[in-house]
């Protein structure tokens, strides 16, 4: 339940949620707000990205969809280094969440659900980048994730403006911490 007493259902995504139109439907907010992501959501791309996203759903990634009226409002995705890398222990994510539902929650419920599901694999550190100025670094920020480092110029906006790659990380397993 969202702050504002709004339901929305949680749910680990499947193919077939992506099907009759839930990826459309999703695709096109992402095509709003895609300036804080580091891809583009062009309208015209829509199909072969949904080919590509139905591609790799597997076991190296957990995507999990905010659902409400039958209809994808926010989708996040933890992203495994993968068994035999060095870098096993770490993971990553992305979060996005429809304008209308932002700033009530979902947000964090959706990072702080990515984390225990990370913590069940084995993950003890969860890495996030993000464009400078984009809005989530303040939910970020206040659920324990630190600048670990910044890429200048990273991104390439739509009006031609350069902007910096924050990374930011977190340590799941108090153990290992910094």
């Amino acid at each position: 339940m969202l702050n504002n007493g709004t339901i929305i259902e949680l749910k680990i995504a499947e193919k077939e949620d992506y099907e009759r139109g839930g990826y459309e439907y999703l695709y096109a907010w992402l095509s709003e707000v895609d300036h804080f992501l580091a891809r583009r959501y062009a309208p015209a791309d829509v199909e072969e990205h949904k080919k590509r996203w139905l591609n790799t759903i597997d076991e190296n990634k957990t995507t999990l969809l905010g659902l409400h009226g039958g209809k994808i409002v926010a989708s996040a995705t933890l992203n495994l280094s993968g068994h035999t890398s060095r870098s096993a222990h770490t993971a990553s994510f992305g979060v996005a969440v429809h304008p209308a539902f932002q700033k009530k929650r979902l947000g964090r419920v959706l990072v702080r659900t990515l984390e225990e599901i990370a913590r069940d694999k084995g993950v003890t550190k969860i890495e996030i980048n993000h464009y400078a100025g984009n809005p989530a670094a303040s939910l970020y920020r206040s659920l324990g994730y630190q600048q670990e480092g910044r890429r200048i110029k990273k991104g390439k906006l739509d009006d031609g403006t350069y902007v910096d790659e924050i990374l930011l990380y977190k340590f799941i397993d108090e153990e290992v911490g910094p």
